[in-house]
């Protein structure tokens, strides 16, 4: 765990050095709307940008409110998100979760965390990212890349991605929230890359624990259970 003035000065180094993210959306899964926002965020779990955003322009050319996707079949949803890859899960929720906006939303996306974990196959960091690029709230979802920053600085000492979300929007000063996690999210793909990390020339070295920096995620859980035994 970092301390308070550890935490600031990771702020403060990256409100410096990457300034541009701060209003950065991230285009493959926010759109103008709410719903097709909703469903592109869902169509980005384990999935790369560009694939999430070739599944999203092609299901969209086909319906682009929940009116319209319960009017297609599960397979008629498959063929067109099947770049995103889990294509049969992704393709149920997204009829269930139409289905049930419609039925308890009067057809409008919630703004609520609670509200909108209810709906099928959204879980936590999906609600994080809605509320925050959607809705405008202050949230830091915790994706793979944003967990391994978190991990290596020693911010976190848990492997559970939801527990280091909590962790992380509590112990971060309301003034740094709004461009968090576009920092923090860019800062890991460019600098503290799953592979060779540029270490050398991070702006966080000072605070940073550089922790299993050599050990890939898939691996990550063992290397922690042994070295507690």
């Amino acid at each position: 765990m970092k301390t308070r003035a550890e935490i600031e000065f990771i702020y403060d180094q990256l409100s410096e050095s990457l300034s541009e993210y701060r209003e950065r959306q991230p285009d493959a899964k926010i759109h103008e709307r709410a719903y097709t926002s909703l469903i592109g965020v869902m169509l980005s779990a384990q999935s790369q940008d560009a694939r999430t955003a070739k599944a999203c322009k092609q299901l969209f050319a086909l319906a682009k409110t929940p009116e319209e996707m319960i009017q297609l079949t599960q397979d008629d949803i498959i063929e067109a998100i099947r770049p995103a890859g889990l294509f049969r899960a992704k393709s149920k929720n997204i009829l269930a979760t139409s289905h049930m906006l419609l039925t308890e939303f009067s057809g409008v996306v919630p703004s609520t965390h609670k509200e909108l974990m209810s709906l099928p196959g959204v879980g936590k960091k999906s609600a994080d990212i809605v509320t925050r690029f959607v809705f405008q709230q202050p949230f830091i979802a915790v994706d793979t890349h944003v967990f391994r920053l978190l991990w290596r600085l020693g911010w976190t000492d848990t492997l559970n991605e939801g527990k280091t979300s909590v962790m992380v929007n509590d112990y971060t000063p309301e003034r740094y929230k709004r461009a968090a996690h576009m920092q923090l999210i860019a800062h890991a793909k460019t600098v503290c890359s799953s592979r060779l990390p540029s270490c050398d020339t991070c702006v966080l070295s000072a605070a940073c624990d550089k922790r299993d920096i050599d050990v890939p995620k898939s691996k990550l859980r063992q290397v922690v259970k042994e070295r507690s035994l």
